[in-house]
């Protein structure tokens, strides 16, 4: 919605992963505490990825990719390249059920009501879809485009680090490789959803099916044997369909539009 793709997910999900298992196990399993310094690790991600792109007007592909090899460089350097098993309680939550459905299927269902609620129905989520869509339209309205950039990247970076620490409990022993593979994913679903890359157009509930979708056709291709690379194949295959029909929709309306805009042009 912001008009970027943050490079920085597999970084934030590794830190996540790695620092909620190693700080736990350093620190007689307290959960709440790891828990807790893996969230300002994300805060203080997202403060500097926001102030980076809106305040130095750095791209936000550059900055998200710096920060990301930072932060597997961190991550790496921290862990020592040593797996460690994610806390009993993390584990047991990642992977219980409740009324016979995963409480990780649960807590996704949560949070898309969240972030749809907030970009819908609060002011600072139709600010930020103000800032994506025209950026010195919402400055001249008198909205705080930095401000409101940080706090979109500080969002995301919680998001990514919040799934880092449920997919260490998943996997149990999440190595210095965790995250790479959620990158191409991730992007895929949110284009798939008809999220615009360029901004200020995104619909929460089109990118959790979208996020469906790609499990699902994951899913498929590995029942019929194929291999990883044809995998990503296909993830490359979708997301280079989604933008082009995104690419085919746009210029389409606006040789709707012309007409219309010469209609109104003309002198009564």
């Amino acid at each position: 919605m912001l008009k970027g793709i943050d490079l920085s997910v597999p970084g934030m999900m590794t830190m996540g992963a790695l620092v909620s298992t190693q700080f736990a196990a350093k620190n007689s399993d307290n959960v709440a505490l790891a828990l807790a310094v893996v969230a300002l690790i994300a805060v203080a991600v997202g403060l500097v990825n926001g102030l980076v792109i809106a305040v130095f007007s750095v791209t936000p592909l550059v900055a998200t990719l710096a920060m990301n090899a930072l932060l597997l460089g961190a991550a790496l350097a921290y862990s020592g390249g040593t797996p460690t098993r994610a806390p009993q309680s993390v584990s047991d939550f990642a992977l219980d059920k409740t009324l016979d459905v995963s409480n990780t299927v649960w807590l996704s269902v949560l949070l898309v009501v969240v972030v749809a609620l907030a970009t819908k129905r609060t002011v600072w989520g139709r600010r930020l879809v103000a800032v994506g869509a025209n950026e010195s339209a919402a400055r001249i309205a008198g909205i705080r485009v930095v401000s409101l950039k940080v706090s979109g990247y500080v969002a995301a970076a919680l998001c990514y680090s919040g799934a880092g620490v449920l997919l260490a409990g998943y996997i149990s022993t999440p190595n210095t490789n965790v995250g790479n593979q959620y990158l191409l994913p991730a992007i895929a679903a949110v284009v798939v959803g008809g999220t615009a890359l360029n901004g200020g157009r995104g619909k929460i509930l089109g990118t959790a099916i979208g996020a469906l979708f790609l499990s699902q056709l994951t899913q498929l291709v590995l029942s019929l044997g194929a291999p990883s690379s044809t995998q990503l194949l296909i993830q490359a295959a979708v997301i280079a369909v989604a933008v082009g029909l995104q690419s085919v929709k746009g210029k389409t309306l606006l040789i709707r539009l012309k007409p219309l805009r010469g209609r109104q042009e003309r002198p009564a």
